[in-house]
């Protein structure tokens, strides 16, 4: 059995790793061609990852919460009239389109208190720039209604708002 893990997106660290028997681990560092030039983990990164183990052990509830608030933001931004997908995991994407409209996004996100990503081409594809926002199992009530506000405000200035 071999796994991939990542653990930038599930530890809150960076990098990934590759767990396998000695003989799987060995033929990946032998012929791996992006592993041959890679770099190591850095301790801090590995030391991250394995509190963040520590962490999870001591509430295993937290992903799921998590999950629950990515939907729970999943929907805030389509009741909005924004376009978005059920998320799979904490990451909820809301498409904008155009770049000018998802750095505009992003700056009445700032204005209301909220740090999200904000990707546009190269990166996603053209006409699909859009928000990236991330759930965390302790946002609570007042953070969603301070994102309501603002997925309003940007549906509202995309001409996209359900409520005129």
């Amino acid at each position: 059995m071999v796994l991939t893990l990542t653990l930038s997106k599930s530890l809150a660290s960076q990098g990934g790793a590759v767990l396998g028997a000695p003989e799987v681990i060995d033929t990946l560092v032998d012929t791996g061609r992006s592993f041959i030039f890679d770099t190591g983990l850095n301790p801090p990164a590995a030391g991250a990852a394995l509190a963040a183990l520590d962490v999870l052990a001591s509430d295993p509830a937290l992903p799921g919460r998590a999950r629950e608030r990515a939907l729970a933001i999943s929907n805030l931004a389509a009741g909005s009239g924004l376009e978005t997908a059920r998320p799979a995991a904490a990451v909820v994407p809301v498409f904008l389109g155009e770049p000018q409209a998802a750095v505009r996004a992003a700056e009445i996100c700032a204005e209301h208190g909220l740090r999200v990503g904000c990707f546009r081409p190269p990166s996603v594809p053209k006409g699909r720039a859009c928000l990236r926002l991330t759930a965390r199992a302790t946002l609570d009530e007042s953070d969603l209604t301070r994102l309501r506000a603002a997925l309003a405000e940007i549906a509202s200035s995309t001409g996209r708002s359900l409520h005129p």
